[in-house]
C-alpha cells in the first residue's frame, strides 16, 4: 500500500480542518490518497455533485480506460486500399471500417503505427450522430426495427457512454464535441455528457421537417437536438452568421454615397468618469437617460469617424448621433441555438446519397467552421453517408470517419472520389424550376439563348452562381480495417510474414515496438510486454515450421544468443502445436532466473470461436443501414464469389458462395448469406469501384433476379455477405 508522506505544514492544515469540521484543502487530497487510480481533479469532484444516471451494467471510467490502456478490445489497423499519392510521413485521411469502439481503444493505446502520436489528444472537433432513430422515421411499413428498438435503453446509454469516455481522451485541450440526438434520448445523454465533459456550451435545436407521430395524443415533433460540449473552458469557437431576414433588411433604410446603411447606437447606459463620459460635440452623455450614459468609443475616435462621414446626425432636435453601419460590411445575424435556416436533404438535392439518416452539408459546415480551423483534425464515429468527411475535406480539415457497414464504407468512398463534381459549400440548392418571365421557358444550362436573350441574363445572374462545383480532387485518403483480418493471408504465412506478425501481436493486445525491442539484440523480438521482450516464433521459416520445436534446448539457445545477460521474463507467441514445453524457468550465467512465458494460440479453435461469436451482421435492407454499432470479436475476412448475367430488366445472380456460418454453425443456403449487392453501373477494371447503386438482399428475388435501370455496357458487381466479407469486383460485359 502506498505510503502517505505529509509535511508538518500539511499535518497542521489537516488538523485545523478536522477541528473546524471542514474539508481538507484540495492540495492535500493527492497526498492523502496517493494510490488512487486517477489524479484528483477538484473540478471533476465538483461535477460529481450533479445528478448522474444509475443502471445495470454501468462501469467506472477508470475501469473503462484501464481496459483500453492495456489494449483489451483494441484492434490493429490494416490498410485495405488508398487513393491519391502521399509521402510516407504525410497525413492520410481515414475511412475506418469496423467497430468504432475497437478503433477508439486503438487510438487510446496509441501504439499502432498508423495513428501513433497523431490522434490521441490531437482532435479539435468531434461530431457524432448515433443511431437513435426508429424504423417509423424512415417511412417504412414492414415492421423492421433499427438499433434503438432492439437495444434496451441502459445498453444503448452505456455503449455510447463508453465511446464518449474515450472520445474525451482524444480531444485536444481546446477541442469540442457535438452529439446529435432526437427527443427520445436527449435527456439521458445530456446527463452522461455533463458527467464526462462538464463544460456544457449549448443545446442546439435544429428545426427539421415534422416527424410522424400520433397527432391525436401529442404535438408533432419537428426538431433534432445537438449537444455542444468542450473539453475545457478554453475551447476554440468562431461565431457564425446567418442571413438577414426580410424584416431585418428594412433597417437599412438610409443611403449615402457609400451605400445603404442603418444607424446604430454609439451610446450605452451607465455613467462614466473617464474619457467615454466626456462631453463630445456639445453632448454630455452622463446627463442622458434615467441613469446616465457613456460613449461606446473614445471621443477622439468619434472625431475621426465623423471626419470620414461615418457618423449619422439626425435632423430632429434632441436626436443623438449614431454610427453608420453599411449593409455591404454586415456579416449577418449572429447564429443562436435555434437553427431554422437549414433544410433537411431532399431526394433531388445534388448532395443526396440515398442514405436514410443523411444530414445536410450546411449543418456540418456551420459546426466545422465554428469549432475548428483549417488543418485541424475532425472525427465522426458514425460516418453513414460521409457528410462530416465531405465537409471537412472542402473546408481543408483533416478527417477520420468510421462505420461498421460496408454499404456506408462504399458510399463514403464514392462520395470522396467524386467530391470534385459535388457542389461547392455555401451554394444553395434549387428547389423549384426557374422560368423566364419573357418567354415562360424553364431556364437550364442547356437553354437556347438565341430564342430569348432574357434567359441568358437570368441564368448568369441567378442560377450559375449557385450551381458552382467544388472542383478539387480529394486529398490522399485510405480505407482501413479495424478488427477484421484476411484469413488467407494469416494461413499463407510464408508469403505474408509482416501481416502474420501484426496479427498475432494483436491477439495478445500488443503492437510492434521494434525500436525498444532492438536493445535485446535477439532474433524475432518485435514487441515489449510489461517492459519485457516478446518473441514471435518464426513459423514463416520452413525449418522452424517443419523441424524445430520450442523445448529446453531452444530456450537455452536464446540465453546463449543473449550472451548470458538475459533475465526476468521473456514472452514467446507461438501456435500451440509448435511448442513442447509450457512456461519454463531457467538460470542465466549469473544464476539469475529467466522466466520463459508461452503465449500460445490454436489456429483451428481460434478460427471456429471467432466465427461463432456474436458478430454484427451487415444490413439486408435499406431500413437497417444504421443497425450496426458494436462487434464483440475479431473476425476473419473470407472469400466470397459472385457471378451474374443480364436480364431484360436488370440482373440475375448465377453464382454466390460464402464460407460463413450462421448461429447454428451451418453454412447459409442459397442466397441467405448475402446481405447486399453493390453495383457500379459503368465499371472499368483497374479503376476504383464507383458504387452507383446498392441492392439489398430483401430486394433480390429467390431465384437471384433483380430489377436495375441504367445498366451500361460494362457493369461491376461486389457481393457483401452477412458478416461483411466482400467479393472481388465481378465484371459483367
Amino acid at each position: 500500500m502506498p505510503k502517505i508522506n505529509l509535511t508538518p505544514e500539511d499535518k497542521a492544515k489537516l488538523i485545523e480542518a478536522m477541528n473546524n469540521g471542514t474539508e481538507p484543502p484540495s492540495d492535500l487530497l493527492p497526498k492523502l490518497f496517493p494510490g488512487t487510480a486517477e489524479k484528483f481533479d477538484v473540478k471533476a469532484l465538483d461535477r460529481a455533485k450533479i445528478p448522474t444516471l444509475e443502471y445495470a451494467g454501468k462501469r467506472s471510467k477508470a475501469a473503462i480506460l484501464a481496459e483500453g490502456g492495456v489494449g483489451i478490445g483494441a484492434a490493429p489497423l490494416q490498410v485495405v486500399r488508398c487513393f491519391g499519392e502521399a509521402k510516407n510521413d504525410e497525413w492520410k485521411n481515414l475511412i475506418v471500417q469496423g467497430d468504432n469502439l475497437q478503433f477508439l481503444k486503438t487510438c487510446y493505446k496509441n501504439v499502432d503505427p498508423l495513428i501513433k502520436g497523431k490522434v490521441k489528444g490531437q482532435v479539435k472537433l468531434i461530431y457524432i450522430d448515433p443511431p437513435f432513430a426508429t424504423k417509423s422515421d424512415f417511412g417504412g411499413n414492414d415492421g423492421e426495427k433499427s438499433y434503438s428498438d432492439k437495444v434496451v435503453t441502459a445498453e444503448f446509454i452505456e455503449g455510447l457512454r463508453e465511446r464518449l469516455i474515450y472520445l474525451r481522451e482524444l480531444l485536444a485541450n481546446d477541442g469540442s464535441i457535438y452529439v446529435h440526438m432526437d427527443y427520445r434520448m436527449i435527456s439521458h445523454i445530456k446527463v452522461v455528457l455533463d458527467d464526462i465533459f462538464g463544460n456544457f456550451n449549448n443545446q442546439i435545436s435544429w428545426k427539421r421537417s415534422a416527424i410522424a407521430t400520433n397527432v391525436n395524443k401529442q404535438y408533432r415533433n419537428s426538431q433534432d437536438f445537438i449537444l455542444f460540449y468542450s473539453k475545457s473552458e478554453n475551447n476554440l469557437f468562431a461565431p457564425q452568421f446567418g442571413e438577414y431576414s426580410e424584416s431585418s433588411k428594412k433597417h437599412y433604410s438610409h443611403k449615402d454615397e457609400y451605400g445603404v446603411f442603418q444607424p446604430v447606437p454609439i451610446l450605452a447606459s451607465g455613467r462614466s468618469k473617464g474619457e467615454t463620459g466626456a462631453v463630445w460635440r456639445g453632448i454630455d452623455p452622463n446627463s442622458l437617460g434615467k441613469n446616465g450614459m457613456h460613449w461606446l468609443k473614445n471621443p477622439k475616435v468619434l472625431d475621426r469617424l465623423d471626419e470620414q462621414g461615418l457618423i449619422y446626425w439626425p435632423n430632429k432636435e434632441g436626436g443623438t448621433p449614431r454610427l453608420k453601419y453599411y449593409e455591404s460590411e454586415a456579416k449577418g445575424v449572429y447564429v443562436s441555438d435555434f437553427w431554422d435556416d437549414i433544410d433537411v436533404i431532399n431526394s433531388m438535392a445534388d448532395e443526396y446519397q440515398s442514405y436514410n439518416t443523411q444530414k445536410p452539408e450546411a449543418l456540418l459546415e456551420r459546426i466545422v467552421n465554428a469549432s475548428s480551423k483549417p488543418g485541424d483534425l475532425v472525427i465522426d464515429l458514425f460516418g453513414g453517408s460521409g457528410t462530416t468527411a465531405a465537409v471537412a475535406e472542402k473546408l481543408d480539415r483533416r478527417w477520420i470517419t468510421c462505420d461498421f457497414g460496408k454499404h456506408a464504407i462504399y458510399t463514403m468512398q464514392k462520395r470522396m472520389l467524386n467530391i470534385a463534381e459535388s457542389k461547392k459549400l455555401g451554394t444553395k440548392e434549387i428547389d423549384e424550376e426557374t422560368r423566364c418571365e419573357k418567354c415562360n421557358s424553364v431556364i437550364e444550362e442547356s437553354t437556347n439563348y438565341k430564342k430569348c436573350s432574357e434567359c441568358k441574363s437570368i441564368f448568369e445572374k441567378e442560377i450559375k452562381p449557385i450551381k458552382k462545383k467544388y472542383d478539387k480532387k480529394p486529398k490522399p485518403f485510405c480505407v482501413v480495417s479495424s478488427g477484421a483480418y484476411d484469413f488467407s493471408h494469416i494461413m499463407d504465412l510464408r508469403k505474408h510474414k509482416e501481416t502474420y506478425i501484426d496479427f498475432v501481436l494483436g491477439l495478445f493486445q500488443l503492437a510492434r515496438d521494434e525500436e525498444k525491442a532492438a536493445k535485446y539484440k535477439l532474433a524475432n523480438i518485435f514487441a515489449i510486454k510489461d517492459n519485457n521482450p516478446v518473441e514471435v516464433y518464426p513459423i514463416w521459416d520452413d525449418q522452424f515450421l517443419k523441424e524445430v520445436k520450442i523445448d529446453e534446448t531452444y530456450l537455452r539457445g536464446i540465453i546463449a544468443q543473449s550472451g548470458g545477460k538475459l533475465k526476468g521474463e521473456y514472452y514467446i507467441i507461438t501456435p500451440e502445436s509448435c511448442t513442447n514445453v509450457g512456461d519454463t524457468s531457467l538460470k542465466n550465467q549469473d544464476g539469475k532466473d529467466i522466466h520463459f512465458l508461452m503465449l500460445t494460440f490454436p489456429y483451428k479453435v481460434l478460427e471456429d470461436v471467432t466465427r461463432n461469436l456474436a458478430l454484427q451482421e451487415q444490413p439486408s435492407s435499406q431500413a437497417d443501414v444504421n443497425t450496426l454499432i458494436t462487434s464483440t470479436a475479431y473476425y476473419f475476412n473470407e472469400d466470397v464469389e459472385i457471378a451474374a448475367t443480364r436480364t431484360s430488366d436488370g440482373l440475375k445472380i448465377t453464382k454466390f458462395e460464402t464460407k460463413i456460418l450462421n448461429k447454428e454453425g451451418n453454412r447459409f443456403e442459397a442466397f441467405s448469406g448475402l446481405a447486399m449487392l453493390l453495383v457500379d453501373l459503368d465499371y472499368e477494371a483497374g479503376k476504383p469501384f464507383d458504387m452507383n447503386k446498392t441492392v439489398f438482399a430483401k430486394d433480390i428475388a429467390k431465384d437471384g433476379s433483380m430489377k436495375i435501370e441504367g445498366l451500361a455496357k460494362r457493369v461491376g458487381l461486389i457481393a457483401i455477405d452477412r458478416h461483411g466479407n466482400e467479393s472481388k469486383p465481378f465484371n459483367l460485359e
